[in-house]
């Protein structure tokens, strides 16, 4: 039929459209795999090209693997690289070879290692003993990149397993299983064995049905008869060697023999620990006999696996034996062999531990920095066990030091980086699995000028044309002009060191003087002294002018310098400060190589090698040890090497570090371990067991597990004993994870007794007592609904319900399930339908502190049962198991460093006294302002830290604790400071120093106040000083309060030369005010003085001093001369003058004396002797105005002129005074005054006060008091009388009997000022007549206490002692005779000690002439 044109047409576009429809849906396919194809680039460059972070300018292309071979043979071990110059050169490097000793392979003259054209390295006999085998290693080497390392090739000789040479004689019974073994022992990774069974010398054939050979060459045979009888053994083949292994007898009793009593499980074989690669395939053996024969399962960490699931790795091989195939990480665990008959049932277990070779999370990267900077190199690797990381350097091994530290374990942390330190650096992780290896190069970038930041992104310096220029990292080159240099800032200024401590160094400094406004931060440099790495801080702006370096070495030597950065440029460095750390007590290093394991369940074997530092005798170490990390830590001292911790816990893990002492105390502790003790028997049986009748035929046990802290390891499951009454009872086991179990096949309408115990791998706890249970008569009916449950039994927690329940009373009738529901405040919002066993179930993900309704009801085919209802609130919070806490830091101090930052450092008292931190613990600092509830927290690893961002002139309150894992402490005691004003913006200005006319040696200083303050000027403090070297706190400092600006400055030495500087003080700000410009100024060279106006014409006054001062000596020599004539008048007879009376009061034993300046307001004097008769010290109403009054040396009664009075109360320790005795206070004066007088002491009180116009302070502190030596014998103390007593009397004490108390009284001395030096050589005037002189009551009283007599006891009077004639009554006035009969009396000893007392007097006055009269 032939189509139109109008029908062609259409043909034509129909065609055309299909046409271009299927062009479309081709496009549309094309672009849609091109869509996926994209897609998926990115996870097909993964597999094909796997990203890594490693360089990629030196690698390996191939590296050696590990290698078994047999004796004899020849081993090649391959390795190759390339490295990269530039971005596509290619290098070859240069590849050695280093041995299993550590060291580089000498390839020349060695007759069996050789190395390739290639590289690889050639070993052509693999021989024991010739130092062959072992470790090999390939370095690449590249010029000016560095040195990589592969990993290590371990090369082995193969050799044969261990095979049992044991003969055994098996007897076993029809239908049981035998067992025989082959090879024993690890076998080794790699090699094949053929093993082939022999019997009776016969090849052995195979009944597959029956007979199977196990990975490890054992076989096994099932349901044996009597045709299996024989000797059966194994012969290995390795290669071209084979062995054989003993024979083992195998015999097949008769059932008539055994008899029909059942048996309980007995294991031929259970399985033993294994460990394995990850991928590896292990068995674990397992066989059993028993009567009736016993059923074998498997348990992982209690819970039974399952074997039906076709994609499990788990298979059983045999009767019983678990197979494993590619083992993975997961699979580690404890695993159970349980066989159970009715007898009674076993548990044999074994660990095994996967072990997965090490991968990389995060390998290093290369990495380019400037000189010294901070570097931290990455490196994180994952595996099992946890792998070893080392760090190497061109190929060698790192050892972390100072400044160059692991950080984590993992990553490389480099402090203040020196152009050797570029290279290749590797990250290397090993495990028993395998290793790995990465690299990195490091470039370090020459600075030239000190502190270029990163903030700027510079990378050098160099010159450029003659100005400075600062390179890029695109290598540019940024040219800083002249007008650019100019704006520079100037060396900061007054570095100083605000706190030196053993680990910690705070600075401070001043901004510079020159461009202090371009300043944007400050670097610190700093290093030790003897070293040429120098690391740095930066600070966060130009206002922390003050740094805390921590991390230091105690007793080293640090420099410090300061440099000032803007955003072009560094400035000057300031000068360097040299300062040395506080040192540390010489305490005990850490022990080495501390190690435990558990010998039982309640004891653990600790041993440990000594510290490399021991500063002496190791006394003893100390073991801590606490469970887990929150338990109380204790300790064991032991005096050896190592010691057993005994009365642990079972199955319980234990922290435990070492700490040793010697003679200065604790050392710094080990690394803590962590060791578990075995675990044990359950000690209680399981808890809330309950019986539940469910048919004629059944019973259903329900219980709860023991207490957490009873279990004593892993529940493995629980065995149920069961029996009719007065029957043999039976056995049922459970897994672990349950916690009903159904016991079917029972009696109907019989009584049964149950009991049941936990299980671990140690075996079975204690049993409960009997349940007595009666079974139905009929089965259950389901006519009718159930009844209620007969309890419900409710625990709330923070957001959860645990509940449980008995069921109905009524037994007989069937329950088919249970509905629980539950809502806030009414019931049955929301329900879930349990299973009819089920007897146990927790509500979750409920509202804390919220009430709920509880519903239970049972159910079957009939209905629902009446329900039963209770309602229960949640918790606030779940209850938490409160760890230990740790003891809280002591000592805290905060220093003020600034108006915005504050200095905190505190004290552990768990560290020794190193205060080192080497474990886990950290630090949290809270701080606010003081009476506020918001604080802030700061967490810091040391023992100090620095606390910026504060509010100026505002006080805190700072509280630190200590965390260590779960533990912490409480809050310490809080502090409180503040912190500055806000200083002066500018320094004081225009300071100016120039002499006075009228002394030379007297300076005036004048000043400009500062031109901006922020604040009201308080004051002014000069300081000056002769040496600029010394800090600041060393200068000398003056200071006056109010706005004056010129101050005078006087006592200057001559010919001196001074340096001034000025600093404004504004409230606690002052000492961080800013200082004035240094002004030095030379004084002259003499005092220049006025021309002194004669008195008369002729005589100058210099002639006059010299001759008063003549005078006053010849005076002092006709008084000695007229003392020596009156006592050689006396007669010999007298006790003054007997020789042996005078030594015997010389040797007289005296107390050391009190030392004023720690117990200045009580000073106890010894009771000399009680046996000496009571004497009375007179005073003279004559004594000097000057003070310089003397008590005689020996003053006794006329009535007892036998006994002499030693009585000693110097406050000097160096010798001591035999009575009381006084002279001047002038602090030029190194020898007694003179004339002394006498003076009486009034015995009617118990108190002497003296007023000698000096303060008890003056006593300890000036040279003029002279205490007792054997050049002068008469010691001086400042104890006078008062002549304003009645009588003259001064108050002295009564002693029993009215005599004076010889071991002490109470003085008071009122302090006054100075007199001039030579007061004490005028002429005593007149003492004062008249009324007596109240004593001062608010005068401050040195108290002399008697050592035997309790300060709040009154003097005790006995009238058993004669009254003398002279202390009775008040004070008696005597006459001249009875004071010439009292006179002291001098020896020949004493008339010596007398002159060279005057000698000394002469030289003193000599001395003090040309000084006072110098020209």
């Amino acid at each position: 039929m032939r189509l139109n044109s109008k029908q062609e047409r259409h043909r034509d576009w129909v065609m055309w459209l299909n046409r271009r429809q299927r062009e479309r849906q081709q496009e549309e396919l094309k672009f849609f795999m091109l869509f996926a194809f994209l897609m998926m680039l990115p996870f097909l460059q993964l597999q094909l090209f796997p990203m890594t972070n490693a360089s990629q300018v030196l690698t390996f292309k191939i590296e050696p693997q590990d290698v078994v071979v047999p004796e004899g043979h020849s081993v090649l071990l391959q390795c190759g690289g390339f490295a990269l110059n530039g971005k596509s050169n290619k290098l070859q490097p240069i590849i050695r070879w280093r041995g299993p000793d550590g060291q580089d392979l000498g390839i020349v003259g060695d007759t069996f290692r050789n190395q390739l054209n290639n590289g690889s390295l050639y070993i052509s006999s693999v021989e024991e003993n010739r130092g062959l085998t072992g470790s090999y290693q390939c370095l690449l080497s590249a010029d000016g990149i560095g040195t990589i390392v592969s990993r290590s090739a371990v090369v082995s000789i193969a050799r044969l397993p261990d095979l049992n040479q044991d003969f055994i004689e098996t007897y076993l019974l029809p239908g049981q299983t035998a067992y025989f073994r082959c090879m024993i022992g690890q076998l080794q990774p790699g090699i094949k064995h053929v093993v082939q069974w022999i019997k009776d010398d016969m090849p052995l054939v195979l009944d597959k049905l029956r007979m199977v050979v196990l990975p490890n060459g054992a076989l096994e045979i099932d349901e044996v008869d009597v045709g299996d009888r024989g000797a059966y053994h194994c012969n290995v083949t390795s290669g071209s060697v084979s062995r054989l292994s003993s024979k083992t007898s195998l015999n097949i009793k008769k059932l008539t023999e055994a008899g029909s009593e059942s048996l309980a499980p007995s294991f031929l074989v259970g399985p033993s620990p294994k460990t394995v690669k990850e991928g590896d395939s292990v068995t674990l053996d397992c066989v059993a006999n028993g009567l009736p024969k016993p059923q074998i399962k498997w348990l992982r960490d209690g819970a039974e696996l399952d074997l039906s699931d076709l994609d499990s790795p788990f298979s059983i091989i045999g009767t019983g034996s678990l197979h494993i195939s590619s083992a993975e990480d997961t699979h580690s665990g404890n695993y159970q062999c349980r066989a159970s008959n009715t007898v009674d049932s076993l548990d044999a277990q074994a660990t095994v531990q996967v072990l997965v070779p090490p991968k990389f999370i995060k390998s290093p990267k290369d990495k380019t920095a400037h000189e010294k900077e901070e570097l931290e190199l990455e490196c994180a690797i994952r595996g099992k066990p946890k792998p070893l990381i080392q760090w190497l350097k061109n190929g060698d091994v790192i050892t972390p030091n100072t400044y160059m530290q692991l950080v984590g374990g993992h990553n490389l942390r480099i402090f203040g980086l020196l152009q050797s330190d570029a290279g290749m650096f590797q990250c290397v992780g090993t495990n028993p699995a395998g290793s790995v290896q990465a690299a990195a190069r490091l470039r370090v970038v020459q600075t030239d000028l000190d502190g270029l930041e990163g903030t700027i992104g510079i990378t050098g310096v160099g010159d450029v044309g003659g100005a400075a220029g600062i390179l890029q990292p695109g290598g540019g080159v940024t040219h800083i002009n002249g007008a650019l240099l100019n704006r520079l800032p100037g060396p900061p200024h007054d570095l100083v060191a605000q706190i030196v401590k053993p680990r910690f160094v705070t600075l401070s400094w001043m901004e510079p003087k020159k461009n202090p406004v371009e300043v944007v931060s400050y670097t610190v440099y700093y290093k030790m002294s003897n070293s040429e790495r120098e690391q740095k801080i930066v600070t966060k702006s130009h206002d922390d002018q003050q740094v805390n370096i921590q991390n230091l070495l105690p007793g080293k030597t640090y420099q410090f310098r300061v440099v000032a950065n803007t955003n072009f440029g560094p400035g000057d460095s300031s000068e360097v400060l040299e300062e040395r750390t506080q040192p540390e007590e010489n305490i005990s290093g850490p022990p080495r190589n501390v190690d435990g394991h558990a010998t039982s369940e309640r004891e653990i074997f600790v041993k440990w090698d000594p510290p490399t530092v021991t500063n002496g005798e190791i006394l003893k170490y100390r073991i801590y040890y606490s469970e887990n990390d929150s338990g109380a830590e204790m300790y064991y001292d032991s005096t050896s090497l190592s010691a057993v911790i005994s009365e642990l816990r079972p199955y319980t893990d234990y922290t435990i570090t070492v700490v040793p002492f010697n003679k200065n105390g604790m050392g710094d502790p080990s690394n803590e371990i962590k060791v578990k003790t075995y675990s044990s028997t359950p000690t209680e049986p399981p808890n809330n067991v309950t019986l539940e009748v469910t048919s004629s035929t059944s019973v259903t046990v329900h219980w709860e597990p023991p207490a957490e802290e009873e279990r004593n390891g892993q529940i493995t499951g629980y065995k149920i004993r069961y029996r009719k009454l007065k029957d043999t009872p039976q056995v049922k086991s459970t897994p672990a994870n349950i916690r009903y179990f159904e016991l079917n096949g029972l009696e109907r309408h019989s009584e049964y007794q149950i009991k049941i115990a936990a299980m671990t791998v140690n075996g079975s706890g204690p049993f409960t007592e009997w349940n007595r249970v009666m079974t139905l008569e009929n089965d259950l009916d389901e006519t009718q609904v159930p009844g209620k449950p007969v309890w419900i039994g409710i625990q709330p927690g923070g957001d959860n319900i645990a509940l449980h329940w008995g069921p109905p009373h009524q037994h007989e009738i069937k329950i088919r399930s249970y509905v629980l529901g539950w809502g806030r405040g009414i019931p049955d919002e929301n329900t879930i339908e349990l299973k009819e066993s089920e007897r146990y179930y927790v509500l979750k993900n409920l509202e804390s502190n919220t009430e709920y309704v509880v519903s239970l009801r049972a159910r079957n085919s009939k209905g629902d049962g009446p329900p039963i209802y209770d309602n229960i609130k949640t918790r606030d919070e779940e209850p938490l198991d409160i760890p230990v806490p740790l003891e809280v830091p002591v000592g805290l101090r905060a220093i003020t460093m600034s108006s915005s930052s504050i200095v905190v450092y505190w004290i552990d008292t768990t560290l020794s006294k190193n205060q080192h931190v080497i474990d886990n613990r950290h630090y949290t600092v809270r701080y606010g302002i003081s009476g506020s509830s918001r604080f802030r927290y700061h967490n810091t690893t040391d023992l100090n830290c620095m606390i910026n961002d504060l509010r100026p002139n505002t006080q805190y309150e700072f509280a630190v604790k200590v965390v260590k894992g779960r533990r912490e402490s409480a809050w310490s005691m809080s502090v409180l400071n503040s912190t500055y004003q806000n200083v002066p913006i500018t320094p004081p200005r225009e300071l100016t120093v120039r002499p006075d006319e009228q002394n030379p040696q007297t300076v005036i200083l004048q000043w400009l106040p500062p031109k901006h303050s922020l604040g009201q000027i308080t004051g002014y403090n000069i300081y000056y000083t002769t040496d600029t070297t010394k800090r600041d706190r060393d200068w000398s400092i003056e200071a006056f309060a109010g706005d004056e600006t010129m101050m005078m400055l006087p006592n200057l030495k001559p010919y001196t030369t001074y340096y001034f500087k000025v600093q404004a003080r504004v409230g606690k700000g002052a000492s961080n005010a800013p200082f004035s410009a240094l002004v030095a100024y030379t004084t002259a060279a003499a005092v220049v003085m006025q021309e002194p106006k004669p008195i008369a014409k002729g005589i100058s006054n210099e002639i006059i001093l010299y001759s008063v001062a003549g005078g006053v000596v010849f005076v002092v020599i006709i008084f000695v001369a007229v003392m020596v004539v009156v006592c050689r008048r006396k007669p010999q007879s007298t006790p003054d003058h007997n020789k042996k009376r005078y030594e015997d009061y010389q040797n007289v034993g005296v107390p050391k004396p009190p030392d004023l300046w720690i117990h200045h307001d009580q000073m106890e004097l010894k009771n000399i002797d009680k046996n000496i008769h009571s004497t009375t010290p007179v005073c003279s109403d004559g004594a000097s105005s000057s003070g310089a009054l003397t008590l005689p040396r020996s003053v006794v009664h006329e009535y007892d002129v036998d006994t002499p009075v030693p009585v000693t109360n110097s406050l000097d320790k160096r010798s001591y005074v035999p009575g009381y005795m006084t002279t001047s206070m002038n602090s030029t004066m190194e020898r007694p005054q003179y004339p002394r007088t006498q003076y009486n002491i009034s015995a009617n009180r118990s108190h002497m006060t003296v007023d000698t116009g000096h303060s008890q302070q003056s006593l300890t502190q000036q040279p003029g008091s002279l205490a007792q030596t054997p050049e002068h014998p008469y010691g001086y103390e400042g104890n006078f009388c008062n002549p304003g007593y009645p009588n003259g009397g001064a108050g002295g004490g009564a002693g029993p009997g009215g005599g004076p108390i010889n071991n002490g009284g109470v003085s008071t001395i009122e302090s006054s000022k100075r007199g001039h030096p030579l007061k004490s050589f005028s002429v005593p005037g007149p003492p004062p007549t008249g009324g007596a002189t109240p004593v001062n009551k608010h005068t401050p009283a040195v108290t002399i206490r008697p050592q035997n007599q309790s300060p709040y006891k009154k003097p005790s009077f006995s009238a058993a002692t004669p009254t003398n004639r002279l202390q009775g009554g008040s004070s008696v006035a005597h006459s001249n005779d009875e004071i010439q009969r009292l006179a002291p009396s001098t020896s020949t000893e004493e008339l010596n000690q007398e002159m060279a007392n005057l000698e000394g007097l002469m030289k003193d006055l000599s001395a003090i002439t040309a000084n006072e009269f110098e020209v």
